[in-house]
C-alpha cells in the first residue's frame, strides 16, 4: 500500500520518497485530492496479463496526468460523451483505441465517433442504431458496432448503480435483438463488430461475472450463427473492491476474476473489458480540514470543509470510505478513539461522510484523509453552494504536480 502510517503521520511513499500528507496540506487552503499514479499503473499492468482487450472506463477519474500514463501503457479508452471522447483524444488515446459507451449519444457524438473511426460505438437503443447508419451513410463511412445488450441481470450491488434490470435505461432489450439484427441486414454503412454487456458496478461475487459471460456469449454464438461475423465480446467492467480494507489485496482476486469473466464464454471471439473503479480507486485520498467540532446533544459533529460537492459517493450510494486524521500529538490509534458523525459544510442533511466513526480525537484545524476515492471522486464534484472545486494533486516517478 503506498498510503501508509509512519511516525504519527500519513504518508505517500513513491519512488523512494515519503511525501507527508499534512505538509502537503500546509500548501493548500482548499480541500484537495491526492493520487498516487504509481498505483494505477501497478494495478494496470496486473489487469493486462488477464489476456483481454482493456479499455480504461474514462468516467471513474478523467485527470489528464492518468490518462497519458494509461494511454502510454498501452490501454485503450472507453468514453461516454462528446467532452470524454475528445479529452481522451487529446490525452494521446488513438482513434482504434476508443470504445463510445452511453445512452445519449446524438448527432455531434455519432457524427465525431463515425468520422474518428474509433474502434467501436457500444450502440444502446436501436433508435441510436438508426440515427448512426444515416449519420456513418451520409460521411461515407462504415461505422463499427457492438450492441450493448440489457440481458436481465439484477446485479448483487447497490440498487443505483445497477444498469442491466428489466427497466433500465440501459442497453437493448434482449426481446428486440432479433428485429435489430433483421434490420442490420444488408446495412453497409454499419459493421457489427461485437456484443456488449454491462451489469453493474461494484460487484464482489465472481458467480455473477461467470454467469454473465456464459449467458452472453451463448447470445453472441447464436448470433455469429445467423450469418454476422462478429470479432468482440464486450463484457464490460465492475469488478468492486472492499471499501473498509485498505491494501492490494484486490490484486490477489484477480485470478478468480479473470477465471470467471474469460473462461465461461465459449466462443472464438477476442474479450474487451472495461475496468475502471479497480484501476484507480485506492490511488486517491481527498484531503480536508476540520472546521469545527460541534457537541450534540447525543453525537459529536466533525465539520469539514469538504462536503458532497467534493466526494458524492457516500451522499449517492450510502458509500463508506476509511477516513483517518492525518497526524497529531497522539498519532492515528495511540489514544482512546471517539465517536463523531463527519459532515461537511453544505446546506443539506445528505452532506454526511460517516455517522458514528470512531477516530482519534479531533480539533478545529486538524486535516483527516478520506481514502479510496481516486474513483468518481472529483469527476463528480460540483460548486453547490457556490463552493470551489477540490484541487488535485498527483505524484508519479517522484515528480508531484498540480491541477
Amino acid at each position: 500500500m503506498a498510503f501508509e502510517f509512519n511516525n504519527r503521520q500519513w504518508v505517500l511513499t513513491e519512488s523512494g520518497r515519503s511525501w507527508p500528507l499534512t505538509e502537503l496540506a500546509a500548501r493548500e487552503s482548499r480541500p484537495f485530492y491526492l493520487y498516487d499514479l504509481a498505483d494505477a499503473r501497478t494495478r494496470t499492468k496486473a489487469f493486462v496479463k488477464g489476456g483481454a482487450r482493456v479499455h480504461y472506463a474514462l468516467k471513474a477519474n478523467s485527470h489528464p496526468r492518468l490518462l497519458r500514463m494509461l494511454a502510454t501503457e498501452g490501454l485503450g479508452v472507453d468514453v461516454v460523451s462528446l467532452g470524454e471522447l475528445q479529452k481522451a483524444l487529446s490525452c494521446g488515446f488513438a482513434a482504434d483505441k476508443i470504445i463510445f459507451s452511453g445512452v445519449g449519444k446524438g448527432h455531434e457524438e455519432l457524427s465525431l465517433a463515425c468520422g474518428k473511426q474509433i474502434f467501436q460505438i457500444n450502440v444502446e437503443s436501436f433508435e441510436e442504431l438508426k440515427m448512426l447508419e444515416g449519420i456513418a451513410k451520409g460521411l461515407g463511412k462504415v461505422a463499427r458496432v457492438a450492441l450493448r445488450l440489457n440481458i436481465h441481470v439484477t446485479a448483487p450491488t447497490h440498487k443505483n448503480i445497477q444498469t442491466a434490470t428489466e427497466e433500465s435505461k440501459f442497453g437493448i432489450d434482449m426481446r428486440q435483438l432479433p428485429d435489430v439484427l433483421e434490420w442490420l441486414k444488408g446495412k453497409s454503412s454499419l459493421e457489427l463488430t461485437g456484443l456488449a454487456v454491462h451489469v453493474g458496478s461494484q460487484i464482489m461475487e465472481m458467480g455473477v461475472f461467470a454467469d454473465v459471460s456464459r449467458k452472453t456469449g451463448e447470445i453472441f454464438n447464436s448470433v455469429t450463427a445467423k450469418g454476422f461475423a462478429m470479432k468482440h465480446l464486450d463484457l464490460g467492467g465492475g469488478l468492486g473492491l472492499d471499501y473498509k480494507i485498505p491494501g492490494h489485496e484486490d490484486l490477489n482476486r484477480l485470478p478468480e476474476y479473470f477465471k470467471a469473466i474469460m473462461g465461461q464464454h465459449g466462443t472464438g471471439a477476442g474479450v474487451v473489458l472495461e475496468p475502471g473503479r479497480f484501476l484507480v480507486a485506492r490511488m486517491g485520498v481527498l484531503a480536508a480540514q476540520v472546521v469545527h467540532v460541534k457537541q450534540g446533544i447525543n453525537r459529536q459533529f466533525a465539520i469539514l470543509n469538504a462536503g458532497m460537492n467534493a466526494l458524492m459517493r457516500p451522499a449517492l450510494y450510502q458509500a463508506y470510505h476509511r477516513i483517518e486524521l492525518l497526524s497529531g500529538p497522539a498519532g492515528a490509534g495511540a489514544e482512546k478513539k471517539q465517536a463523531y458523525t463527519i459532515v461537511g459544510p453544505l446546506c443539506e442533511t445528505t452532506d454526511t461522510f460517516a455517522d458514528s466513526r470512531e477516530l482519534s480525537p479531533l480539533q478545529a484545524g486538524d486535516w483527516v484523509g478520506i481514502f479510496d476515492t481516486g474513483a468518481y471522486g472529483a469527476v463528480m464534484a460540483n460548486t453547490y453552494n457556490e463552493m470551489p472545486l477540490p484541487a488535485q494533486w498527483s505524484i508519479l516517478d517522484g515528480k508531484l504536480e498540480v491541477l
